[in-house]
């Protein structure tokens, strides 16, 4: 196994990232500019695992979620929404875990950034990767 140092270790707003500027395509995107800045900071060697930080501007769009994604908010409010309609509102402080199979939108109210991590699950009967 390789050794992994201390330079290893990924520190969110201060680890040199890999900045993408997110474009949805006109099926996800439901209003709005939205402005979607993702840094990503950290991929495990298995690429099933990152971190990093998202920001985006006010609007609403469909989210299917393939990962995990825990995500703690810096700052903005958004209301996510579940396929039946049901509604929560999340905002700066708010820290939660969206599971894996997630149907529904996001609708950005106002300038929002949050860190995230996520995890893509392996499909069942998969199995684990040796170390």
């Amino acid at each position: 196994m390789t050794e992994i140092s201390i330079d290893s270790i990924a520190i969110m707003g201060v680890t040199p990232a890999t900045v993408e500027h997110v474009v949805m395509g006109p099926e996800k995107v439901i209003s709005g500019e939205l402005g979607i800045t993702d840094s990503l900071h950290f991929t495990s060697a298995d690429s099933g695992f990152i971190t990093g930080i998202w920001e985006s501007g006010p609007g609403k769009f469909h989210a299917q979620y393939v990962e995990d994604e825990f995500y703690y908010m810096l700052y903005g409010k958004v209301v996510i929404t579940d396929s039946a309609g049901r509604a929560r509102t999340f905002s700066s402080g708010d820290c939660i875990t969206v599971p894996a199979g997630f149907v529904g939108t996001w609708e950005v109210l106002e300038p929002t950034k949050k860190f995230y991590a996520h995890h893509r699950p392996r499909p069942v009967g998969e199995p684990a990767q040796e170390a």
